[in-house]
């Protein structure tokens, strides 16, 4: 990821983050747009399948975010180790980005099989992760916890680079 200042950096990253969840967020408001716009409905699962489903994607959804975490974390510790503030955040935004596409890609299987069960507890899946999704969102605290920067590189970039001008 290419940018010019922290200012840039965390710019650029928001961006891709709200590009990132955009798909799911159609999705799931095209579910619930169908009676509005006299949509067919594609419930295809019975009551049944429609649980086993649930289940299945569950701990699906949670073994995928446990090893998304343990992978940005461990990648995070591995950048830190880097010279340059630059260089680490770099680095940082591409294991960022990853991160965030495994998330809002769980969250679309999520808003996927709403679409196509029909099933309130996929909703009820869809607004958590949602709510995680913002929980994990790359702050310049989050950043610098992850980097473990300390110093002038954690004032430029908390400050988002304004502390030194």
């Amino acid at each position: 990821m290419e940018f010019n200042s922290v200012k840039d950096y965390f710019y650029k990253l928001n961006n891709r983050g709200y590009q990132l969840m955009m798909l799911p967020l159609i999705t799931f408001a095209l579910f619930y747009s169908q009676p509005v716009f006299k949509l067919p409905e594609l419930v295809l699962l019975n009551q049944e399948n429609s649980s086993l489903l649930f289940f299945v994607s569950g701990v699906f959804t949670l073994v995928a975010l446990t090893i998304v975490q343990i992978r940005t974390k461990n990648q995070a510790r591995a950048i830190a180790k880097e010279v340059g503030l630059g260089i680490k955040l770099e680095r940082l935004g591409t294991v960022l980005t990853r991160k965030m596409v495994a998330i809002s890609l769980t969250i679309l299987f999520i808003s996927m099989a709403l679409f196509f069960t029909g099933d309130s507890y996929f909703a009820i899946a869809f607004a958590i992760l949602f709510f995680w999704y913002f929980m994990q969102w790359p702050t310049p605290g989050r950043v610098c916890r992850l980097l473990n920067l300390r110093g002038d590189e954690h004032q430029m970039v908390i400050t988002r680079g304004e502390a030194f001008k």
